[in-house]
């Protein structure tokens, strides 16, 4: 699902979703998304994180993995 940054404050009230894609042409927006999400986690007390930076040549097989 998209979702705006004003919506996604709203979002991260309820049930968290178990992968977030974060992209845009904002870095600062990008910036702030990332750290409202991993504040929701923390308040879950998630312990873990993953990051994948999908750049060229990414091995989408690497984020299949992860996930199974």
């Amino acid at each position: 699902m998209k979702l705006t940054p004003a919506q996604l404050a709203k979002h991260l009230q309820g049930p968290l979703a178990p992968v977030y894609v974060v992209s845009g042409d904002e870095p600062l927006l990008c910036q702030e998304a990332c750290d409202a999400i991993r504040q929701a986690c923390r308040e879950r007390d998630f312990g873990e994180r993953q990051v994948f930076n999908a750049e060229a040549n990414f091995d989408w097989g690497l984020l299949l993995e992860a996930g199974a």
